[in-house]
Formats: structure tokens, C-alpha cells, sequence
């Protein structure tokens, strides 16, 4: 550099000075140039990637909230699944219950039958028994009344067959 300015203007054949001074030129431009530009694509690309940070703060917001929902309806279905077998549990005993005590009544209806049936039919038995005994007794104290009578009244056989139907018709009244 120095000759070039005691020389005037020229040409410097001094390589390594011209180098870095042109170097220095184009790395200037390019700085300016090219730094601009670049700046602007990274701070482009910056303002996409907090946009995209953003979005997905957002969306996992969202998700969490959706998730909290979820099991918070999902808890709620528990509780009521809970007491819907509670209800259940409870129905089934009261069910039974009331079936059992409607076997009892039904069981003691079907005993106080049976015991009415049993006394009717020991009644009837009864009765029976008794009217064939009476029957009887009535046939005996008329054939011995009959032959009493037929013992003692031996002339008069219009007597005897009047006495006879007498006893009869006595005894058919009894």
C-alpha cells in the first residue's frame, strides 16, 4: 500500500495485500447483503417456530383439558355404575324378600286349606261312620224287636203283620 501511494494510482502486485483487501470488500458486501436477507429468514424462521411452539402449548392445553374431562366423567360413570349395582343389590334383596313372604302366605294359605280339608273329609267320615252305625243299630233293634214281637204274638198273624209294619215305619222315620 505504501507504494501505491507514493506512486499515485496503480497497479499492486502484492498478492497477499490485494487478497485481503478484496476479501475484506466482498465479505463486506456480503454482510450487508446476504445479513440482511438472513437475518430476515431466521427471524422468519424463529416467528414460525414460537408460532409452532405456541400451537402445540395450546393443543396440549386443550389435550389436558379434554383429558381431565374425560376422567372426570369417567370417575362420574364409575360412581354411577356403583350405584346402580347398589340399586340393584338392593331391589334383588327387596325382591326376594317380598317373594319369601309371599311363599309364606301362600304356604299357610295351602296349610289352612289342607287342615279344612282334612277336618271337612274327618267330618264327613264322621258322619258316614255314624249314620252306618245308627243304621245298623236301627236293623238290629228291629229284628229284635221284629222277633220279640213275632215270639210273643203267634195266634194272630194280622196282628203280627200289623205290628211288623209299624216297627218298619217307626224305623224308616228314625
Amino acid at each position: 500500500m505504501m507504494t501505491l501511494l507514493r506512486q499515485g494510482f496503480g497497479v499492486n502486485t502484492n498478492l497477499f495485500e490485494t487478497n485481503v483487501l478484496n476479501l475484506a470488500v466482498v465479505v463486506g458486501v456480503v454482510i450487508k447483503v446476504v445479513g440482511d436477507s438472513l437475518r430476515s429468514l431466521l427471524d422468519q424462521r424463529r416467528q414460525s417456530i414460537l408460532s409452532t411452539l405456541q400451537e402445540a402449548d395450546l393443543k396440549a392445553k386443550e389435550a389436558k383439558e379434554r383429558l381431565e374431562a374425560a376422567q372426570r366423567t369417567l370417575e362420574e360413570a364409575r360412581l354411577r355404575v356403583q350405584e346402580i349395582r347398589i340399586q340393584t343389590v338392593q331391589a334383588i334383596e327387596r325382591e326376594k324378600s317380598i317373594a319369601q313372604k309371599q311363599l309364606e302366605r301362600d304356604l299357610n294359605r295351602i296349610r289352612d286349606s289342607r287342615d279344612q280339608a282334612i277336618q271337612l273329609e274327618r267330618q264327613r267320615t264322621i258322619q258316614l261312620i255314624s249314620h252306618q252305625i245308627s243304621n245298623l243299630a236301627l236293623n238290629s233293634a228291629e229284628n229284635i224287636l221284629l222277633n220279640a214281637l213275632g215270639s210273643q204274638s203267634s195266634s194272630g198273624s194280622k196282628q203280627k203283620e200289623l205290628n211288623e209294619m209299624h216297627v218298619r215305619k217307626t224305623f224308616c222315620q228314625l
